[in-house]
C-alpha cells in the first residue's frame, strides 16, 4: 500500500513540475529581466539565457511527461515491460539533447555547464537503468 501512495504522490509531484515548467517558461523573460538590472550583471545575460532556456523547456516537458506515462505504467502494468523500456529511451534522448543545449551555452555562461553536466549524468543513470529492464525482459 504504502508503494501505491508513493507512486500516486510521484504523479502528483510530476503535475506539479509540469505546470511550474509552464509558468517558469512565461514569466522568465520578466525573472531574467529583474535579475540582471537587480545584480548588475551584463544585458547579454539575458539573451544568453533566454535563447538556452526556451529550446530546453519543451524537452524537460517532454521528460515530465514521460514519467508521468511511466509511473502511471508502474500503477497498471508494473515496472519492467517494454513500454518503459521505450520511454526510458525517450527519456534519455531528451537528456542528452539538454546537455547538449546547456554545454554549448555553458561557453558563454559557465554555470550552464553545471546544468550540462547534471543532464549527462541523468542521461547515464536513465541509460543504465534501461538497460537493466532490457536484460531483466530477456
Amino acid at each position: 500500500m504504502d508503494k501505491i501512495k508513493s507512486v500516486k504522490i510521484s504523479i502528483a509531484v510530476t503535475n506539479v513540475f509540469l505546470v511550474v515548467l509552464i509558468v517558469f517558461s512565461l514569466f522568465l523573460p520578466f525573472m531574467i529581466s529583474w535579475y540582471v538590472e537587480t545584480m548588475k550583471r551584463s544585458e547579454s545575460l539575458a539573451a544568453i539565457v533566454l535563447v538556452t532556456c526556451y529550446p530546453c523547456a519543451p524537452f524537460v516537458g517532454a521528460i515530465l511527461i514521460f514519467l508521468r506515462k511511466m509511473l502511471k505504467n508502474v500503477l497498471t502494468k508494473g515496472l519492467i515491460n517494454d513500454e518503459n523500456t521505450a520511454l526510458l529511451k525517450k527519456i534519455t534522448v531528451c537528456c542528452i539533447i539538454i546537455a547538449a543545449i546547456t554545454a554549448v551555452a555553458g561557453g558563454f555562461y559557465m554555470p550552464f555547464i553545471i546544468v550540462s553536466a547534471t543532464f549527462a549524468f541523468v542521461a547515464l543513470l536513465t541509460f543504465a537503468f534501461r538497460a537493466a529492464i532490457c536484460i531483466t525482459l530477456q
